[in-house]
Order: structure tokens, then C-alpha cells, then sequence
């Protein structure tokens, strides 16, 4: 059954328009808004969520976030199921195309290089974002991992075929989805409007060459997985654990 779906032809218009729109706006905003709740619930729970050592702070911080999107994901595997689809269906284990891969990689390599002009600020070599070490490391997996496959089966893989499946062209397959992928890093409001924008644009403008990628890849997922998690592996683990203080 999940071989036949997955020949389905993509943009039949099987589903109703408003249904993608509506699960775009979820992701857009009730991500952040679980973040939040998430982050609360364990800064009440968990005394060293609050006033532990930095490292311990900045551990449950990645963790908050790990939590609530890892839990995303296996809803939406209950989902799909629930339609009789499947991971699959989405591409999420398909290898892509080199011209993907060009683009995915070509994107995070600019991002991480744009990245990375922090950690001199820091007093942290650029070396360290490529080799960490001790909790630096446990961070750069845990949210290497977290954003690589979690939010690019959500915003990419999912979003994208379900505005493909509601009839909507790829233009609007690739800026919607991209949208939603940057308001979901409303969590940056704490830092200020403008820091929050300078954040969020940027963030969307990838997930939308991401998407690029991901229609160029012929629905294949796996490029944009690796070029997520190298992204979110480097120097942002790094520029987070600044970012929740001393």
C-alpha cells in the first residue's frame, strides 16, 4: 500500500487547501509556543533548569526544544499512519539528486560561514565549531540531530507535500513552507524585535532554498537533512551557549 501512494502523483489537488494553510500556521506558530510551554514546565520541575551551572542551563535549554519537536514528529508518524502513509510517502529516505545536494550544501556552507565570524567575538576558535569536545559535543549532536531531521520533516517533507497535495504550485510549495519554518523560531522574540527579525528572515530564506533543494532532490529528504544538521552542528551550538549567559 505505502509503495502505491508513494507513486501518487505529486499537486493533484487530494486534499483540501485550506488543511496545508492551517497546518502551516500550527507548526509556524504552535512550535514556539510548545517551546515555551515546554520551557516552563521544566524550569518549574527542574531546579537546575534555572539556577544550576551554565553548562547544566544551556544542556536543558537544547532539550526543551529537542523534547517538543522529536514529539512533533512522532504525531505526525501517528498521522500519516492514521491516512495510511508513511514516512516514505514524504521522501524522507530518499537520496536526492547531485544538483540537491549542490544547493542544500551550498546554502549551510554560506550560513555557517556567516556563523561562524561570532566565535572570534566569543574568544572561541573556529576550530572548535568542527571538533568540540565534552558537553560542547553532546550539544552539537543533540541539536545537529534535533533540527536536521526533525524540522526538515516537518517544514520540508510534510508542509511541502501536503501544499503540493492541496494543488498549490511550487512557488507556493517552497515560500510557504519556508515562512512557517522561519516564524517557528519565535522563541528569538526574547532577545527584541530586531534581533528576532535579523534572525527569523534569514532562517525562512534558507528553509525556502532548502526547499528548492528538496524539489530539485525529486522529493528526497536526505540532502537537506545533512546540510540541517551540519548548519546546527557548528557554530550555533556555540553562539547558544553564550546566549544563555554566564
Amino acid at each position: 500500500m505505502e509503495a502505491a501512494l508513494a507513486e501518487e502523483p505529486f499537486g493533484s489537488g487530494r486534499i483540501n487547501k485550506s488543511r496545508c494553510w492551517l497546518e502551516a500556521l500550527i507548526l509556524g506558530i504552535g512550535m514556539p509556543a510548545a517551546i515555551w510551554g515546554t520551557t516552563k514546565l521544566v524550569e518549574y520541575s527542574v531546579p537546575t533548569a534555572v539556577h544550576g551551572s551554565h553548562e547544566q542551563r544551556y544542556i536543558w535549554s537544547i532539550l526543551e526544544v529537542a523534547i517538543v519537536e522529536w514529539l512533533t514528529v512522532a504525531g505526525l508518524y501517528l498521522v500519516l499512519r492514521a491516512r495510511g502513509k508513511s514516512f516514505r510517502y514524504l521522501g524522507v529516505w530518499r537520496l536526492g539528486t547531485w544538483s540537491a545536494w549542490v544547493v542544500a550544501i551550498g546554502i549551510a556552507a554560506l550560513s555557517i560561514a556567516s556563523n561562524l565570524r561570532f566565535l572570534p567575538r566569543m574568544g572561541v576558535p573556529i576550530s572548535y565549531a568542527f571538533f568540540p569536545r565534552g558537553i560542547h559535543l553532546v550539544a552539537a549532536l543533540l541539536m545537529g540531530t534535533t533540527a536536521g531531521f526533525c524540522e526538515e520533516v516537518l517544514f520540508r517533507a510534510f508542509l511541502m507535500t501536503e501544499f503540493a497535495d492541496g494543488g498549490h504550485g511550487k512557488a507556493m510549495q517552497v515560500l510557504m513552507p519556508g515562512a512557517a519554518f522561519g516564524l517557528a523560531h519565535s522563541g528569538y522574540l526574547r532577545l527584541g524585535v530586531v534581533a528576532w527579525l535579523g534572525i527569523m528572515i534569514p532562517t525562512a530564506m534558507i528553509g525556502m532554498i532548502w526547499g528548492i533543494a528538496y524539489l530539485l532532490g525529486k522529493r528526497g529528504l536526505v540532502p537537506t537533512v545533512v546540510a540541517h544538521f551540519l548548519n546546527d552542528a557548528t557554530a550555533l551550538p556555540w553562539i547558544s551557549f553564550f546566549m544563555t549567559g554566564p
